[in-house]
């Protein structure tokens, strides 16, 4: 437990002024006797914290080969792949900028990544290859693409074979950027959100130390892509942070392929969205079919865990899940968290070292158990450094010293923060405010309800009548009579105004790439 014992010895947030992320979840690890303690598992094998070193180093060295240099931007679409950990990697020890990006962006969105960063090179698998030379005409920064699984001298095999595993990782300073992650582009082009270095330390700190406590006996997995923060956070760079190992996803998420992965590599910590937990939850009889019982935690963050999930994994799989409130702009920085009592549905309290808290439309501290905004503090070592290239947009979102997140929620007599909506998706009706969050906990509650989105949609009477979209169980079948028993049942557990005055059944609900409700399409549809 070398690591462990190490890592709680260095000052909780402290950050060297020289500092590169690859080289600290690798490197370090290998030069402090871990080499050969397994860092990554896939299912064409094992590969160790030195392999990892070598393969980064590989690709450092192809990258320097075809004139990329630090500061440079490269264009990542390998999925959450073992090429894809090695590009991420082997991109940071050169000192350039990796951009990974979701397989779900199109040549609109490619052509807008494109000329933001202004990449240089682009590495793809040769399925996902096709979108980038479909605009590289309109990409006049493009020089390079390399395609994992081409051919020719360009191609990934070719340019990894001849290139040396020896490197000398660049000297970046901790403010220097290292990674973009765009934006899904559900409101409009995709918005570049710019980390530095020291983003590791700043958000992998609270997260590997207090909320998860990982150790570098942990086999961790979460089955989504790493262009998304909670991702390659809790799934990728923090296990590696704490010499823990990760297991690969591979292909589509499947619910049965997800619970027998588990099974398999006995993993012991688990991240993922609140809607694949509930997924999980619907395979028959999951809990006697597949032997989880080396998870020792569930992590959750992209969307409020509902009480009733949690509740139910509890009960079904005995698994305790954490649920934590994070964003793009700076990882979980709010979370329940091992060794506190758990409220179910609360999102727990600050993680150490961020400064949080709720105010109201005029910058001052909200009254307990008041909805407001909730900020951080500017100057976390954590929070991004501002949206690539776009400085009126992120100025827009920092005042008096605070950062907005845009999510609104209140603080209760103990400290615990409980979610009520983003900022624009609150409803007012009748001059109430109403969570959509708290109407779809309460229609979870429901043994026929799979999933839940709540809106408010226009009625000249009431300004928003609170209307509820509703997923059903196998074995539940949509009709008027359900829809009177779930108004029946809400109006049990939440005041009488929130009760839905409309429900109505779908196949299913839309959501972003992340797995949020997407409850502006849901608005549109009303």
């Amino acid at each position: 437990m070398e690591t462990a014992r190490q890592s709680s010895e260095r000052p909780f947030l402290q950050i060297p002024r020289r500092f590169n992320i690859a080289e600290y979840v690798v490197d370090r690890h290998v030069a402090e006797g871990r080499g050969q303690r397994a860092a990554a598992v896939t299912s064409q094998g094992r590969y160790t914290y030195d392999d990892l070193r070598r393969l980064t180093n590989r690709f450092a060295n192809v990258l320097r080969g075809l004139g990329v240099g630090r500061g440079d931007c490269v264009l990542l679409r390998l999925g959450s792949t073992l090429e894809g950990a090695v590009a991420i990697l082997g991109t940071l020890k050169l000192g350039a900028v990796a951009i990974p990006t979701t397989p779900l962006f199109r040549e609109r969105e490619l052509e807008s990544v494109f000329n933001n960063s202004e990449a240089v090179a682009a590495v793809a698998t040769r399925e996902l290859a096709g979108p980038i030379e479909g605009v590289r005409s309109r990409a006049p920064s493009l020089r390079h693409v390399v395609v994992a699984g081409g051919q020719g001298e360009s191609s990934w095999e070719s340019l990894m074979g001849r290139a040396a595993e020896t490197f000398t990782v660049e000297a970046t300073d901790c403010g220097d950027l290292a990674i973009i992650l765009y934006t899904s582009g559900t409101t409009g082009t995709p918005k570049g959100v710019d980390w530095p270095h020291r983003w590791l330390i700043g958000t992998g700190d609270p997260v590997v130390r207090a909320m998860a406590l990982l150790t570098p006996e942990d086999v961790c997995y979460q089955p989504q892509d790493w262009s998304f923060s909670f991702p390659i956070g809790c799934g990728f760079l923090y296990p590696l942070m704490a010499g823990a190992a990760i297991v690969i996803p591979e292909g589509r998420f499947n619910p049965e392929s997800a619970l027998a992965t588990l099974e398999r590599h006995r993993v012991t910590v688990f991240a993922a969205v609140p809607t694949i937990y509930r997924m999980l939850l619907a395979v028959p009889n999951g809990e006697r079919r597949f032997a989880l019982d080396s998870l020792r935690i569930g992590l959750s963050a992209g969307e409020p865990l509902p009480a009733p999930t949690f509740k139910e994994w509890r009960e079904r799989f005995g698994l305790t899940i954490l649920d934590g409130l994070g964003q793009t702009e700076c990882h979980i920085f709010v979370a329940n968290r091992l060794g506190m009592e758990i409220k179910p549905g609360s999102m727990g309290k600050p993680l150490p070292g961020y400064d949080v808290a709720v105010l109201d439309d005029d910058g001052q501290a909200q009254r307990t158990g008041e909805p407001g905004h909730v900020v951080i503090r500017q100057g976390h070592p954590g929070l991004t450094l501002g949206y690539h290239r776009e400085p009126a947009r992120w100025a827009a979102v920092n005042r008096n010293g605070w950062y907005y997140t845009k999510d609104m929620a209140y603080i209760d007599g103990d400290g615990y923060y409980w979610y009520v909506a983003r900022s624009d998706d609150l409803i007012k009706s009748r001059a109430y405010l109403i969570s959509p969050k708290e109407v779809e906990s309460a229609l979870l509650e429901h043994r026929a309800v799979l999933e839940a989105g709540v809106v408010g949609v226009p009625d000249e009477r009431m300004g928003r009548k609170v209307k509820a979209f509703v997923t059903l169980r196998a074995g539940f079948e949509p009709s008027p009579g359900l829809a009177e028993e779930l108004q029946r049942h809400t109006g049990g557990l939440i005041a009488p105004y929130k009760v839905p005055q409309l429900v109505e059944f779908v196949a299913e609900l839309p959501k972003t790439l992340t797995g949020k409700i997407l409850r502006r399409e849901l608005r549109s549809k009303s």
